[in-house]
């Protein structure tokens, strides 16, 4: 079944693109042992015609029994090298040559699945239906398709099979041989058959700018294939993606969600496509999906580093805001993608534009949890560690809330205020260590008490100027003093609904 192209993440909005996927390849009827299979099944399995004459001649009924899954025993000389047992057959049940599985499949889907060229010759003159199609919708023409049999396409395309049929996910036949011009390890096909196929439909006219269900035409799923470098086809995506342009595919042709091929190819890293689309194919760098994300955005996000640096060296705008004001960086950092950021930087990108919520990507980097990405910003720019967002929330309050103690420790390191205030969406304040406690973290909630931490409740004017890496002694001298906040929460059913803070002396001055 296909899969959808644009599941955006909700917590980033980040683009990511799925491939789109081939039907399931049926279990082969050589392997039905278990499944319930007759002795003629099994003669005919084996192309043991005299077993198989003399099964009918003693009970010609017979013919009309089928196994678990309902196939016949025609179904069963799928992978025969002799068509004697499906004549024999046929003579008996001529009404058979169109029976249907438990999937829909016919003898005719099945030879055709396996490529045997002489029995789909022999079925064809029996008759049996060209454009029959499985309980998927997939015709022949599908699966000769996506089983990269070039010849068997042919002999049913040449019999009259409709080569621009949509299965129930909208997918024609050229939307898959689009994408079988990568190497698909379910399907295990060479490029170069899948090649051959698209180039054999493009040669009998099929459409180029159908859509599927999700508005995708063949020219997206060629970008989205799960194309790998080979000796042998080392761009069969690429080569799809010429031929179908050549053929009148619109290279910015886009889906629902306003993905083109470029923002697929960008997806998945394929630096081939991504040159073919805009060197030869006047694809525009910069076009937006319906968030507002660029080609870029899905490199940066997905850590292509090589697509990322061909789209920069393309012209690529790296510091481009989407329609939530997220720059490609900010969608890096919050995949915690170093590597990209990195590139970005090399690039000019300025890291520290805001987003609608006023984050920068050092926000975004404390959410993913990635340490080396915040070191590496933090170098960058020191002073951004105590860098609020339009609520006042700073990164420590960001890895309070996710519990991230390593995180608070590197912040502090960094020279953190311990105690910034936020305001939640409720007109709570908040310092860090009230942004554990409201998440349940008393692991994190204990360590910022340790270094000075206190709820905003008690907040002082001293200790408001506190910062990590302080090594003065949190005890106050001449008879102030020192206090131990013994955190005790109430949850009710839902969620946390009171945080007490038990205030003890611990000494005073005598």
């Amino acid at each position: 079944m296909t899969s959808s192209m644009a599941e955006l993440p909700a917590q980033y909005g980040a683009p990511n693109p799925q491939a789109v996927t081939t039907p399931s390849r049926p279990i082969s009827p050589m392997n039905a042992i278990g499944e319930g299979a007759t002795p003629l099944m099994y003669a005919c399995q084996q192309s043991r015609d005299q077993d198989v004459r003399r099964i009918l001649a003693k009970k010609p009924e017979a013919a009309k029994e089928r196994d678990r899954t309902m196939k016949t025993a025609l179904h069963y000389c799928a992978e025969s090298a002799s068509l004697t047992c499906a004549d024999i057959f046929l003579s008996v049940a001529a009404d058979l040559v169109d029976a249907r599985d438990e999937d829909g499949y016919t003898p005719l889907h099945l030879a055709v699945i396996a490529g045997n060229r002489p029995l789909i010759k022999f079925l064809l003159s029996k008759n049996a239906d060209v454009n029959s199609l499985d309980y998927e919708r997939h015709s022949v023409v599908h699966w000769a398709t996506v089983c990269g049999e070039v010849e068997a396409l042919e002999l049913v395309l040449d019999a009259g099979a409709n080569p621009s049929t949509p299965d129930i996910h909208g997918g024609y036949p050229v939307h898959y041989a689009a994408q079988m011009c990568g190497p698909n390890s379910e399907m295990g096909n060479d490029v170069r058959f899948g090649l051959a196929v698209l180039r054999k439909l493009l040669a009998r006219g099929v459409e180029v700018n159908v859509r599927d269900k999700d508005g995708r035409q063949p020219i997206l799923w060629a970008a989205s294939a799960d194309s790998t470098s080979s000796a042998s086809c080392p761009s069969g995506s690429a080569d799809a993606i010429l031929a179908l342009v050549n053929a009148g595919a619109n290279v910015e042709a886009d889906d629902k969600d306003g993905l083109t091929a470029l923002h697929c190819a960008a997806s998945r890293g394929h630096t081939d496509c991504i040159e073919t689309l805009v060197t030869l194919c006047g694809a525009e760098v910069d076009v937006i999906d319906s968030n507002g994300c660029t080609a870029l955005f899905y490199a940066v996000t997905l850590g292509h580093a090589d697509s990322t640096q061909l789209l920069l060296n393309f012209g690529a705008e790296p510091d481009r805001q989407d329609r939530k004001g997220r720059t490609p960086a900010h969608c890096g950092a919050a995949k915690g993608q170093l590597e990209t950021l990195r590139i970005l930087g090399t690039h000019g990108a300025n890291l520290w534009v805001r987003n609608v919520r006023g984050d920068y990507p050092l926000h975004e980097a404390v959410v993913s949890g990635r340490k080396n990405l915040v070191y590496w910003l933090l170098t960058q720019r020191p002073d951004a560690v105590n860098s609020p967002n339009n609520d006042g929330r700073c990164p420590l309050h960001i890895a309070a809330v996710n519990n991230n103690v390593e995180m608070c420790k590197i912040l502090l390191d960094n020279q953190a205020l311990l105690n910034p205030v936020m305001r939640t969406s409720k007109g709570q304040l908040m310092t860090p260590i009230d942004a554990a406690l409201h998440r349940g973290n008393r692991g994190c909630a204990k360590y910022l008490q340790l270094h000075g931490g206190v709820p905003a409740s008690k907040l002082t004017d001293k200790s408001a100027r506190v910062r990590g890496g302080n090594q003065r002694s949190v005890a106050r001298k001449s008879g102030d003093e020192f206090k131990h906040y013994e955190m005790m929460h109430c949850f009710n059913s839902k969620s946390v609904s009171v945080h007490r803070i038990r205030t003890t002396r611990i000494f005073r001055k005598p």
